[in-house]
């Protein structure tokens, strides 16, 4: 249930700082316009599985046979997977303007890839990849000015 308020509340955030950008329309979309659509999917999905897990607990307490067993304190292990990937997202968008795009993006792929358990060497190959990909992509082929940072890129 933590997870699925956390998603919640992290699309919130999202669709409220979504809304700061212009939003177009849709034939000439903004900047705003698609982080607000995955916002409110987000926010969307995540009432779904909140409403699922409170229908499950209501019909585990309704059910005869043992009681479950109390909830700990402490945010599951999903929780914390979501938690970190929030702090993650939140650590790379403060770094966007200091680090440039390239770093940020890297320090991004990195830290979401090791918190869903990839090694050290295979995150740091996929991520270096990710980067450099994303680079070509939107600064070299689509054109698009993204921070460059201390390196030039």
């Amino acid at each position: 249930m933590t997870a699925a308020i956390a998603w919640f509340v992290f699309g919130a955030i999202t669709a409220a700082l979504s809304l700061q950008l212009p939003l177009g329309t849709l034939r000439a979309p903004g900047s705003g316009l698609f982080p607000l659509v995955l916002a409110v999917l987000l926010m969307g999905l995540a009432a779904a599985q909140a409403a699922r897990l409170l229908f499950a607990r209501r019909k585990a307490a309704a059910a005869p046979g043992p009681t479950p067993k109390a909830a700990s304190r402490w945010p599951d292990a999903a929780a914390q997977r979501v938690l970190l990937f929030i702090g993650v997202v939140a650590l790379t968008i403060a770094l966007l303007q200091p680090v440039g795009y390239v770093a940020s993006t890297f320090l991004l792929m990195l830290g979401l890839l090791r918190i869903f358990g990839s090694g050290w060497r295979a995150s740091l190959l996929i991520a270096a990849g990710a980067a450099a990909a994303a680079h070509v992509l939107f600064v070299r082929w689509l054109d698009i000015p993204m921070p460059a940072g201390p390196f030039g890129f």
